[in-house]
């Protein structure tokens, strides 16, 4: 059942997901940094969007407000971080804590249901049997490594990670090149809000809890280090593909659905693991170099 046609197709759709917030994480980690408030902004996101649709607010400026809002949460981050100071960490999970209760409060904890189709064929529609969701993620994957791969501005981001004493004195914007990079990371989780939303047809405030933790372990799998300065989008889809593996061989093997977050606490922790010997045997060789 596992290598059936029909149970892959099921675990690219459903790495959808994880693979677009682990995309804004993998930014992240590249400037040093940790983002622990993506999974209450993909509920915020999805929240607003789902109620803005239901009123008969047209679909497109209705995503691009979703994408907005995204973008705002995730510069609020990077602001507190590189201007105010705060630890990424502390930032971070303080705005997950905001937005999440902020969820729960302009839903009294409802689903907002019965949207539109013009919403949830966003998600649904498929394209030579390839569903929608799956090629807008690849194709956001795309751009991002193309960016990555291509413009100053990212290749200043790996400075910053690895040295951001010698980036400053280098020139390099870091506070505002640190307020992008959140950005991006809220972009990516207020896209995921909308498709999560059109695909499931409902706004709901107990979206994507612990994804964050998924979207990290994927990014440091792939190569991404929590110290800065590594990290690139082929190496993140190899992660993703991994934990969706993971998770999906876990119900295969009837274990409970409840379960998979425990799992995903332990790939976390796994690639955290194996993220401190990569970075003791670098230490190593430099000292072995000197």
């Amino acid at each position: 059942t596992f290598l059936s046609g029909s149970n892959f197709s099921g675990i690219f759709t459903s790495l959808t997901f994880d693979l677009l917030l682990s995309c804004g994480m993998t930014v992240v980690l590249i400037l040093g940094g940790v983002d622990l408030s993506v999974g209450s902004v993909v509920a915020l996101v999805g929240i607003t969007t789902s109620t803005l649709v239901k009123n008969g607010f047209p679909l497109v400026p209705t995503i691009l407000i979703g994408l907005v809002i995204g973008a705002a949460v995730g510069c609020i981050n990077g602001f507190l971080v590189a201007k105010i100071g705060l630890a990424p960490f502390i930032a971070t999970l303080g705005m997950n804590a905001i937005v999440r209760g902020s969820c729960y409060v302009l839903t009294s904890g409802y689903l907002i249901s019965g949207l539109p189709e013009s919403f949830t064929n966003l998600s649904r529609l498929t394209v030579l049997g390839v569903p929608m969701m799956v090629i807008i993620s690849l194709a956001c994957a795309a751009i991002m490594a193309f960016c990555l791969f291509k413009f100053s501005v990212f290749k200043q981001m790996y400075l910053i990670g690895t040295s951001p004493v010698t980036a400053v004195l280098s020139g390099i914007p870091a506070v505002r090149l640190k307020i992008i990079g959140y950005g991006i990371s809220g972009l990516f989780a207020a896209l995921t809000g909308i498709l999560m939303s059109s695909r499931y047809g409902m706004g709901f405030a107990g979206y994507a809890v612990g994804f964050e933790s998924r979207a990290i372990a994927a990014a440091v799998i792939g190569g991404a280090v929590m110290a800065g300065g590594e990290g690139n989008m082929v190496g993140t889809l190899m992660g993703v593909i991994l934990v969706a593996i993971v998770n999906n061989a876990f119900i295969m093997l009837n274990g409970p659905a409840e379960a998979q977050y425990a799992i995903s606490g332990v790939m976390l922790i796994t690639a955290l693991i194996l993220d401190r010997v990569k970075g003791m045997k670098k230490k190593k060789v430099k000292k072995e170099g000197a």
